[in-house]
């Protein structure tokens, strides 16, 4: 069984407001003792649009708790898909993990988002 639980959730005020403007989500690739992650957005508007991006990891193990975290502004053409961040971590599967992905627009509210956690069999 994948240890990745993968979550896609839209902006939950986007159907009042009309089409969702765009779909994030993230790759992830376990190889060698290593997690490499990129985060993307796909523009589903007819036209260009702007927005940030917030990319955050937590890993929690037996060598400790780490945490880091990308921002960033992207343009994107209509049904352009964007990668935003790309990052790697050392990864075992003993170790707890937790990324998140939001893609906000320029005022700050979050139009679609992305998560993805691994916890250790017991």
């Amino acid at each position: 069984m994948n240890p990745w639980l993968l979550l896609l959730a839209a902006w939950p005020g986007a159907a009042a407001l009309g089409p969702v403007p765009c779909r994030a989500h993230l790759e992830l690739q376990q190889q060698d003792g290593y997690l490499s992650i990129t985060g993307h957005c796909t523009n589903l508007l007819p036209t260009a649009a702007r927005y940030r991006y917030e990319l955050s990891m937590l890993r929690e193990g037996s060598g400790g708790r780490s945490q880091n975290t990308q921002r960033g502004e992207f343009d994107a053409a209509p049904a352009q898909d964007v990668a935003l961040s790309h990052t790697r971590i050392n990864a075992t599967a003993q170790d707890t993990y937790r990324v998140h992905l939001r893609v906000l627009d320029l005022a700050g509210h979050v139009v679609a988002q992305d998560s993805a956690v691994q916890v250790p069999a017991r």
